[in-house]
């Protein structure tokens, strides 16, 4: 399995020969990098077996990729659930972390193939409830949120010992937010687990 960081907070996932791209395109949204130009156009040649997005929020979902994906292929981008050649990819309900929690819809993913990958997107980190009856994840995708506080490093340890890729971070020099402070003594807590792509980097997993 290979998972390449595509997006601010977004990847293209390769599993068994299908490749599926998750949240994978984006513009720049305040901090939070775009997808650069020659990574849309990798994106695009050949483009993904599946492409699904969380929501609608810009820094996860750009509508002109999805309508030229739509137009050349002939496929429509997933929210729901979708199989390909034997990997499964489920849509399932869940909130969206802080204010945008009651306005916005929002789905994470379960992939199922020779492995199990959850997408979170940007789901409050109690969400991962909702997938408690799925099967257990080898790697979890999430945002930088799920390791900025004790009680949900916690939550997260349940699933050790899954790897787990962390999205959603700025460069560490154009952090006005000071994310990266925020989360380091969770990073460093995870840190035999733990993943931070940059944009274009892909991970390779047995």
């Amino acid at each position: 399995m290979e998972i390449k960081r595509t997006a601010n907070a977004g990847v293209l996932l390769k599993l068994d020969d299908v490749t599926v791209l998750l949240d994978g395109v984006c513009r720049q949204v305040l901090s939070y990098l775009p997808t650069p130009p020659e990574l849309v156009q990798e994106l695009s040649a050949p483009w993904p077996d599946v492409v699904a997005f969380t929501h609608t929020h810009e820094d996860h979902f750009d509508e002109s990729y999805a309508d030229a994906y739509k137009k050349e292929t002939g496929r429509e981008v997933v929210q729901e659930g979708v199989t390909v050649g034997g990997v499964k990819l489920t849509g399932i309900p869940t909130r969206h972390m802080g204010k945008w929690g009651k306005s916005t819809p929002h789905r994470s993913f379960v992939v199922q193939g020779s492995q199990t990958v959850w997408f979170l997107g940007d789901a409050s980190p109690v969400q991962i409830r909702a997938l408690s009856d799925c099967p257990k994840p080898d790697v979890l995708i999430v945002p930088y949120p799920y390791v900025s506080t004790p009680s949900v490093i916690q939550l997260l340890e349940t699933f050790l010992p899954c790897k787990i890729v962390l999205l959603h971070l700025p460069l560490k020099e154009k952090d006005p937010e000071g994310i990266w402070q925020i989360i380091a003594p969770g990073v460093a807590q995870l840190k035999q687990y733990l993943y931070l792509p940059q944009i274009g980097e892909t991970i390779h997993f047995k």
